[in-house]
């Protein structure tokens, strides 16, 4: 039988070393390495970019600055559907009055810019309709827009273009061509362009899709 003799220190000093080192290896296999600084790891399938933030501001409306005002289906920048008359005429009060026409059931004041803004009104409802108008588009100042940035100047073809279900609701023969895009309550926003120009001249918002202001200077 052989004779076990004492390890020497440093023989104990390598094998405790080589069995540290072994240790760490496999510990290694196990443990996921740190990220190097400066790198970001991404899981595969999953986006780094950021998502909108919230402090993204909307600029509002100013009642005096037409050209800030966008298009709804529920209303033109500060003006909306369905709001008490006293209301909405202190929105416009910064413009000028115009004297109503004989037969036009809507209140229009004229901008600085040439835009015409009509609102038909009842008791009972508030506010029924929204028209804006110009006489020369080509001539008007920049003005309110709907959101695929439609307003007072597009043409029929913009329009088409913007809204592939805008539909026409003018007849034959009528001077003011006419076209339409509904929402799912009712409501539609309207375009309207004269047969000769098809420069968008007159754009109304209401639960109509024809545009109804006879006797206003809009319609032939």
């Amino acid at each position: 039988m052989g004779v076990h003799r004492p390890l020497s220190a440093a023989a104990a000093l390598a094998t405790g070393a080589l069995a540290a080192t072994a240790l760490a290896l496999a510990l290694t296999g196990c443990t996921p390495a740190k990220p190097t600084p400066g790198f970001v790891e991404v899981t595969p399938g999953l986006s780094t970019s950021a998502s909108p933030t919230a402090d993204a501001e909307t600029v509002a409306a100013d009642p005096a600055q037409p050209s800030t005002w966008t298009i709804g289906f529920d209303g033109v920048g500060p003006l909306v559907l369905g709001t008490p008359s006293t209301e909405q005429h202190d929105v416009l009060a910064a413009f000028e009055p115009e004297v109503a026409a004989d037969g036009c059931g809507l209140d229009f004041v004229s901008t600085p810019s040439g835009l015409r803004v009509g609102t038909a009104e009842s008791a009972a409802d508030g506010v029924t309709s929204i028209v804006l108008n110009v006489d020369i588009p080509a001539e008007a100042s920049p003005g309110p827009r709907t959101a695929n940035g439609i307003g007072i100047g597009s043409t029929i073809d913009d329009l088409v273009k913007a809204y592939p279900d805008a539909h026409k609701t003018s007849g034959m023969g009528e001077g003011l061509i006419t076209y339409a895009v509904t929402d799912a309550s009712g409501h539609s926003i309207v375009f309207g362009a004269w047969r000769t120009d098809p420069a968008i001249t007159t754009i109304q918002v209401g639960t109509g899709d024809q545009i109804t202001a006879e006797g206003c200077g809009i319609t032939a």
